[in-house]
């Protein structure tokens, strides 16, 4: 009973020092309040609000309880770690924190030394080689949304216009139409977007689209309150090869990757070589 007594109020202190009340909690040198004390260490109550803003008294509570049992536990084990094989310890990191200069020494040299530019001839190359790889997981689309009220006027001019999107005219009266009718209105017959995320804000289903698309360019539904209607300009299936100006990025990233790498086997060759030249290294035979 006593000891659950003291954890009740060990708990109201900490909700109180969770919630910025003046409890009476010891201050550290900055004049921060200080929720636990262990080896040494202190955790203050800003090291905890981190944690448990935006969250009930009582998930707070129970949030800081456990936070404030981690840090204990971490602190404590590492104290008891100091049995351990310091040398062990320490030649790890050593090799750790060798491999980190390495690795960014690495990286300076590539961006100091290695074209970033790839010409279109050995993309257009690299997407020829890997179509089979170049597969994709969801149906994509160009084109123009409009979402207009359900008795929206003028629909026959609209249609013609969104019928001959690519034309500047169609476009510049299209979006004189939406700024006078609409409720909403996306254009992007320059940039791939998935049909998941075109289609969120219309009421049709994913799985009906390739069909509606089989049938007409302009998909136009309606709701109680709304008009939808999507032109497609462009669209990809899922399952088919990726469009290449969709891919271009993926591929320039996998032709930098691979020139990266390249580089740094060369330099690191090129390195070695030269410092048995140069007497820098030596090698001693049986």
């Amino acid at each position: 009973m006593k000891s659950s007594w003291i954890f009740s109020y060990s708990m109201v202190l900490l909700l109180c020092a969770v919630g910025m009340c003046s409890c009476g909690y010891l201050k550290n040198e900055r004049g921060q309040d200080v929720v636990a004390e262990c080896c040494g260490q202190v955790l203050t109550v800003d090291d905890i609000r981190v944690h448990t803003a935006g969250f009930s008294a009582e998930d707070s509570a129970r949030i800081a309880d456990e936070y404030i049992k981690s840090w204990a536990i971490e602190l404590l084990m590492y104290e008891g770690s100091h049995r351990v094989d310091s040398k062990k310890i320490e030649a790890l990191v050593e090799d750790y924190r060798r491999s980190l200069y390495v690795y960014e020494y690495e990286q300076l040299l590539v961006a100091q030394r290695m074209s970033q530019e790839v010409p279109d001839s050995l993309i257009q190359s690299y997407y020829q080689r890997n179509k089979q790889h170049l597969i994709l997981r969801e149906t994509l689309l160009k084109g123009a949304l409009i979402i207009l009220p359900k008795d929206a006027p003028k629909i026959d001019n609209l249609h013609r216009h969104l019928s001959t999107l690519n034309k500047s005219e169609s476009l510049e009266a299209v979006e004189k139409y939406v700024y006078q009718y609409g409720v909403g209105y996306e254009l992007f017959v320059d940039e791939w977007k998935p049909a998941e995320s075109v289609i969120a804000c219309m009421p049709i289903e994913l799985a009906d689209l390739d069909r509606m698309l089989a049938k007409n360019k302009l998909i136009e539904v309606k709701d109680s309150i709304n008009r939808y209607l999507f032109q497609v300009v462009d669209f990809c299936s899922a399952g088919s090869v990726m469009p290449l100006d969709y891919a271009r990025e993926n591929i320039v990233a996998n032709i930098l990757g691979a020139q990266s790498k390249e580089f740094i086997r060369k330099t690191r060759q090129d390195l070695y070589d030269k410092s048995i030249k140069n007497g820098k290294l030596k090698r001693y035979e049986k």
